[in-house]
């Protein structure tokens, strides 16, 4: 138990170190939805953006959608509804499936 107390401090820095600079470059990418809220399919990098790093506002249809940015992770966007509490989840398209 102490061992992962002594750890603990530092996953905890490599997860705020990810966040705050490697995230925003992940998600720059082609979303399509796969579950949760439907916010508008497909979701472009130019469609969100980002408000106190953990904030997001997803623009489709000229209306904003208010989400809190839960995490981008192996080909996963994740996002939390700020008005329904439930999560959604959105996978990156790669350019060549969209394209066809």
């Amino acid at each position: 138990m102490k061992k992962i107390i002594r750890i603990l401090p530092f996953f905890l820095f490599i997860l705020l170190l990810d966040r705050f600079f490697f995230l925003p470059g992940r998600m720059d990418a082609t979303w399509q939805y796969e579950k949760g809220i439907n916010l508008g399919d497909p979701i472009t990098f130019d469609n969100i953006e980002i408000i106190n790093n953990f904030e997001v506002m997803v623009r489709k249809s000229g209306e904003f959608n208010s989400c809190y940015l839960l995490g981008c992770y192996f080909g996963n966007l994740y996002l939390l509804d700020s008005k329904a509490l439930k999560y959604t989840k959105y996978t990156e398209i790669e350019e060549f499936d969209f394209l066809y």
